[in-house]
């Protein structure tokens, strides 16, 4: 009942619920260039580690094909 009555509220003051420059799509506001800016860092950090996780993975695949050659060969 409460969103309902926060729904009417805020549908009756149209002011205060205008999107933001960055939503209408503005594409030369500060804003957009900096949630893009962000963006771009959020997907380079992810990238980044998902990168090394996988690097990490190759690697200890390896190590362990190497180490079980090795004791074979004894």
């Amino acid at each position: 009942m409460i969103h309902f009555l926060i729904a009417i509220g805020l549908s009756l003051i149209p002011g205060i619920t205008q999107a933001c420059s960055t939503c209408y799509g503005a594409s030369d506001a500060p804003a957009t260039q900096g949630m893009n800016w962000a963006i771009i860092t959020l997907l380079g950090v992810t990238g980044g580690m998902l990168a090394s996780v996988g690097t990490m993975i190759i690697r200890l695949k390896n190590r362990a094909k190497n180490l079980t050659s090795k004791h074979k060969e004894l």
